[in-house]
Formats: structure tokens, sequence, C-alpha cells
């Protein structure tokens, strides 16, 4: 028989293999921090009986080693692999023309809709080895509730059709479709692994391992306080991605500190044609500003991307002083370094320091910068008083040019179908 290997959501098996053939699905999980007992279904009854036609057969259940995590929480990873909920109908379109269904009978739209609103919690129980695969889950859930079921069972060609794009479907895009679903998001995905480790057919750490480096992203930024501050509010706002990201090694001093040095690493990166996956972070103030557009210039890879922190609404009217006294005035663009973005107190204030003339503006510094970066790095878990929407915007940025940059990885992947 073989061991098996299953990937599911509640009841409902999206992907499985058996003995060496299976995918690796690694990256959807934090190694040994999503390890925990999951479910493992066999046949028979347990005096032994294996006859899935017998009235009495039922699933034998046992609780083995396993990853899970919540589903929510696995399409943020699944976006910074690339397979976003844009990537769902390009994959189905894909589907449709190398299984040459007719799309205007079936469309994405309907596959979108009807699971965004099955229940995959109520799944028969007396299937197979105790789940249900999603090809088997279509005939009996999804094409009946689209209209889809009478004109399958009475189109041989058709039905083989479209039921063997839905079984080609990748687990990806099911995770991404059922993640709109109410009753499931909150569901575990789980990936049943330990029959094929007991086997001998993979080891444990096949499956309970670190990102591939191919799969992470280098972070650099004008200095190690920006490194600082980034790296612990991935691990305080968004630990379930944080593997996701690397840092300059700092242990023997930060080697781009300041701006012009960070413009001179990004030619040297671009002049080697570096393979990593790169992002490259400048502060919002005048100094930032002159560098970011110096490197925006640039002849720039794809696995490189070039930002700058967010401009904030709040940063508009922020109190500053300078020569001309105390006023308020807009520090975006001028001097919203990183630590402005921290949670500030109502005597924050940036003060006017020398003029940039590539920019044309004065360059502001806020006020006792340290002190507030350090109250944030004594933080070890996430404080309910304070308030993190700064950080939030600029891990938002990142996130989001991260996710852009495996997007357009991915998407080469159903070029052949448009």
């Amino acid at each position: 028989m073989g061991s098996m290997i299953h990937l599911a959501v509640g009841r409902l098996e999206i992907d499985w293999g058996k003995n060496e053939g299976f995918r690796d699905h690694s990256a959807l999980f934090q190694a040994e921090d999503d390890v925990t007992q999951v479910p493992y279904y066999y046949a028979g009854e347990a005096d032994g009986t294996d006859f899935e036609g017998d009235p009495k057969w039922k699933p034998i259940i046992e609780l083995k080693e396993g990853l899970s995590k919540p589903l929510s929480l696995v399409i943020d990873r699944l976006n910074l692999l690339g397979h976003t909920s844009q990537q769902c109908e390009r994959e189905f379109d894909f589907l449709a023309a190398l299984n040459g269904f007719d799309r205007t009978l079936f469309r994405f739209q309907q596959l979108q809709s009807a699971l965004a609103e099955v229940d995959v919690n109520v799944l028969s129980v007396n299937y197979g080895e105790g789940g249900e695969d999603f090809g088997k889950f279509f005939r009996r859930e999804i094409a009946p509730r689209i209209g889809l079921h009478d004109h399958l069972e009475s189109d041989r060609y058709e039905m083989h059709s479209v039921s063997e794009a839905m079984e080609n479907l990748s687990a990806y895009t099911i995770l991404q479709l059922l993640s709109r679903n109410d009753l499931t998001k909150d569901l575990p995905v789980q990936w049943a692994f330990s029959d094929i480790d007991t086997g001998g057919y993979a080891k444990r750490s096949d499956f309970v391992r670190r990102l591939d480096p191919a799969n992470r992203f280098l972070i650099v930024t004008e200095g190690s306080s920006d490194a600082a501050i980034l790296r612990q509010a991935l691990n305080i706002l968004r630990p379930h991605i944080a593997d996701f990201f690397d840092f300059v090694d700092m242990e023997e001093g930060y080697p781009f500190s300041g701006t012009g040095n960070l413009f001179r690493f990004v030619q040297g990166l671009i002049s080697i044609s570096v393979q990593n996956k790169v992002l490259v972070v400048f502060d919002n103030d005048a100094e930032g500003i002159a560098n970011y557009k110096r490197c925006r210039e640039l002849n720039v890879p794809s696995n490189m991307s070039i930002l700058k922190l967010p401009d904030l609404p709040s940063f508009s009217t922020f109190e500053t002083i300078g020569p001309a006294g105390v006023h308020k005035a807009n520090i975006n663009g001028r001097g919203a370094a990183i630590e402005c973005y921290l949670d500030l107190d109502a005597n924050a204030r940036v003060r006017w320091t020398g003029y940039n003339a590539k920019t044309e503006t004065y360059h502001g510094e806020l006020e006792r910068k340290t002190r507030y970066m350090k109250e944030f790095l004594e933080q070890r878990i996430r404080a309910s008083a304070y308030n993190y929407a700064g950080l939030e915007a600029i891990l938002e940025t990142i996130t989001n040019s991260a996710t852009c940059m495996r997007e357009m990885e991915v998407a080469k992947n159903w070029e052949s179908g448009d």
C-alpha cells in the first residue's frame, strides 16, 4: 500500500502524495513552532475490516505529529510566496485551456462564489480513508450548487474535462478561495507527514525546516537602528511571516550606514547581478528621498525593489523647530525617519538642520529619537497601550512590495494558458 501524506483544511484534502511522490508545502509553516498533533484517517474498523462498501465501515482516526497553522495566517505566507488571490483566476484559465472545457458554462466567478459559501466541515465520514479530495468534493458539493451537475452527467466529455481541471487545481488556489469563506477561514491547514517519515521515504527535517533562501527577502536599510526597528516590528506585529525577511548581519558593525553608502551599495549589487531578493528601504526625510530617487533611476533588476517609508497623514502637521521658531509643518519627505513611526508622546518634535540642495528642502531630525527607539526595542510582546499604526504602515509597504516581486515569478507559470 505504501505511505500517504495529506494537506487538508479541516476534513477537506486539498493535496496528497504517496511514498517519495509528494509536493513540498513546508513553506506554509514555521518549522517547530507549528508542529502539533493532527488527525490521520485510516480505512477499516478496529478489527481490521477494510471494506469501504460495508455499511459498518468507518474510518480509524489517530493523532500523530504533523504541521498545523490557521488558514488566515497561511494566506499571508502564501502571498509572500507569490500565490496571491490574483493568481487564482490565471490558474483557472490555464487549466480551462489545457483541458478544453467550456468557460461560458463554468466560470471562475462561479467557483469563487461557491467556495466562499460551502461548508467544508460537513463532509461524509464514510469516504475513502477519512478525508475528501478536492476533485470528488467538487463533483459532490460544488457542481450541484452552481447548476453544473446535470450538464456534466449528460455530457461525459465535458464532465471529464472539468473534473480533470478541478483535480489539478493547485492547493494554493483552493486555500485562497476558501479563505473568503466565514465557515472556513479560521480552520487549521494541516500537513500530515508522519507516515512518510516513519515509512522511511523522507526525513522529518524535510518537512519541519526553515524557509529556503529562494523564498526569503533581504532587507537593507540606511543604518543599524532602522534594521533593528523593522526586525522588532516583524517579530511583534507579524510573527507568522517574520521568517521571510533577513537583515544584514550587524554583529560586527553595520556596513552601510548613511544614505550615500547605501546608494553605492545598491550600485554594487546591480553590477554583480545579485540573485537574492532585495528590498532597499530609505527613510522618508530629505536625505533619504534624495538617494531614493537616485536609486530609482538606476537599472534596477526585477529581484530588487527600492522603497521609502510611507507618507502618513499625521506627518502633515507635525511640530517642528528651526530658525523661524516652533511651528507645525509637513515632515513627509523632509524629516520622517523611521523613529517618527514609533509611538511618540505629546512632546515629539522634529528639528530642522541642513539644507538638501537635491530635494531643495531642509532636512529634519526627530529630537530624543534614541529614547523612543529604546522604549520600542525593549518590548517583548505586543503592548495594548502602544500605538503601532506607523509601524503597521511600514510593514504593509514592505510586504506589498515583496508580494509583487514573487507574484511576477508565479504569473509566468500560467503564461502558456493565456
